[in-house]
């Protein structure tokens, strides 16, 4: 979506195919986008090859088409080719295999995508390897528009607004999880350390996000008596404002390339705990990053307890991210190159 805000629209037109609505529908249709809302490839089958089929046939041609869930749309790819679009981009973000179910036929996803895709991208050298190997790909960053996230004297009053609306407790240590509720995102992790005697009282999680485990997360925290203890609040646009009313960022994931919502706490001066199966280069060297083993959960609660936020300047921030280029201008500039170039590859 920070491609979409920043990218010269009247180049590049985007449509987005997505699987459940959000709550960004507004603001991409008025940019000029359209949504197509479609069950998954496992949800039904015969409607999600319909509504592609009418998509890549309908009355808009299409020129290329980015798919972000890289090895899961192999047959979106697929589709795509037969339907001549030329420019059919495959980019790999994750490290592992999420779903054990789709473990037995992942070596076959991922001769589908590699096959019926024209460029190989990646967020970083962990999520291309996976999922290339040996073969070559470009890293493109997972970039963010760092001043959306700056804290300033604006962004305090976002923050108390953001925190009145969403009926988070005052004075208290507020823990912000940013992701979908997935088996990958590990939220269990963060019931483990809420229960601990040894984290400090004032601990409290925030978590943000949707996602198939939501309610039975719900569940565990009022089978556990920890309803003190969590937010949970939807996806939502309010994601700066709420990083301004956070103490910390957590991430406690299995596996994660280059994460966005880690990219944007660093840019909101959030202090980072966070997993040490996580991409380092997630790590904009602002010294606000700590990997910690999830074999330790002590650990973690140590760190909870002893981290204290400190503000960094904006420059400092924005100087971060231009040098390790994660700003959005500068993966605009790469990924409009490689939308208008010839396909790298075919096979």
């Amino acid at each position: 979506m920070n491609w979409y805000r920043n990218i010269d629209r009247t180049k590049f037109q985007f449509d987005f195919i997505v699987f459940n609505d959000g709550p960004l529908r507004e603001e991409i249709e008025c940019l000029g986008g359209n949504i197509y809302v479609l069950p998954t490839l496992r949800q039904s089958p015969i409607n999600y090859y319909l509504g592609l089929q009418k998509i890549f046939k309908g009355r808009r041609i299409y020129n290329g088409i980015h798919v972000h869930n890289s090895f899961k749309n192999g047959v979106m790819l697929w589709l795509a080719k037969k339907a001549k679009i030329n420019v059919r981009v495959c980019h790999s973000h994750t490290s592992g295999v999420e779903n054990k179910w789709l473990l037995p036929i992942f070596y076959l996803l991922r001769k589908l995508v590699l096959s019926a895709s024209s460029v190989w991208l990646a967020c970083g050298k962990n999520a291309g390897d996976f999922l290339y190997q040996h073969r070559h790909y470009y890293v493109i960053n997972n970039a963010i528009t760092v001043e959306r996230f700056l804290f300033d004297c604006e962004k305090l009053a976002q923050a108390k607004q953001a925190s009145e609306k969403y009926h988070l407790p005052k004075n208290k240590k507020i823990i912000v999880h940013v992701g979908r509720f997935s088996q990958v995102k590990n939220h269990h992790f963060l019931l483990a350390l809420a229960m601990s005697d040894k984290l400090n009282e004032q601990c409290h999680f925030v978590c943000i996000g949707d996602g198939p485990l939501k309610s039975a997360f719900q569940g565990d925290i009022r089978k556990h008596d920890l309803e003190s203890r969590f937010s949970l609040l939807p996806a939502n646009n309010d994601i700066p404002a709420l990083l301004a009313c956070a103490d910390i960022f957590v991430m406690p994931s299995l596996f994660e390339g280059v994460s966005v919502a880690m990219l944007e706490a660093q840019a909101a001066s959030l202090p980072c705990i966070v997993s040490n199966t996580i991409a380092t280069e997630a790590d904009m060297q602002l010294n606000l990053v700590s990997f910690l083993p999830l074999d330790e959960p002590t650990l973690w609660v140590d760190k909870l307890n002893e981290t204290i936020k400190v503000a960094l300047s904006p420059e400092r921030c924005l100087n971060a991210f231009d040098r390790l280029g994660y700003s959005t201008a500068a993966v605009i500039k790469q990924i409009t190159s490689i939308y208008l170039s010839k396909p790298s590859h075919e096979t």
